[in-house]
């Protein structure tokens, strides 16, 4: 919302970031699991559509399978993250064994852990960008007219996106429930208009 906020863009911004929260739903940390980070991927597409002023939907969509895998690397940013961190925490543990601990010894890690976040994600977004931007330009410039003959709607991509939705309910009976609907509504959809 922020970014439709700065940009205008509401009629882009908003469909892409649902697509992503509905498929990304499933995935989120608990212990030392990292998800792919979802707002990485949203934030390179939605950078994208900016550049290139897409605002057909088969284009934009285009743009988000292009920047989907760069949730995988949003994931491993984190992961030497917390590597780094890790590290960090090991020191002051191994600096208060045998010697009474006092707070203000090492700091505060919180803002230096907050800065190095930040500069590796801008780091790597730019790295990102340089790479994807004219990527992105041949590939439009050779495809673009047979996308744009898809027929590709907001709805269908957000059906796509609820892969994660349904993966989230986590449940055998819910998906045979599922399953066994679909078949029906498939099976009385070809009885009644089908020949």
């Amino acid at each position: 919302m922020l970014w439709a906020a700065v940009t205008g863009q509401w009629e882009t911004t908003l469909p892409v970031a649902i697509f992503f929260e509905l498929f990304f739903l499933d995935l989120f940390p608990i212990g030392t699991y990292i998800p792919p980070h979802g707002p990485f991927a949203l934030l390179t597409t939605l950078a994208l559509v900016n550049i290139f002023e897409l605002i057909q939907t088969p284009v934009i969509f285009l743009a988000m399978l292009l920047c989907a895998p760069t949730a995988l690397l949003g994931s491993r940013l984190e992961h030497v993250q917390r590597q780094r961190q890790n590290a960090v925490f090991t020191k002051m543990l191994q600096s208060t064994r045998g010697a009474r601990f006092t707070g203000n010894s090492l700091g505060n890690p919180a803002p230096p852990a907050l800065v190095q976040a930040v500069l590796m994600n801008t780091v790597a977004f730019s790295v990102v960008m340089v790479l994807l931007v004219p990527f992105t330009d041949w590939l439009l410039q050779h495809v673009r007219g047979r996308v744009l003959m898809l027929p590709i709607t907001w709805p269908a991509i957000w059906m796509l996106g609820t892969i994660g939705v349904l993966l989230s309910l986590r449940s055998r009976r819910v998906y045979a429930l599922l399953l066994a609907f679909a078949f029906l509504a498939g099976g009385g959809f070809w009885l009644f208009h089908g020949e």
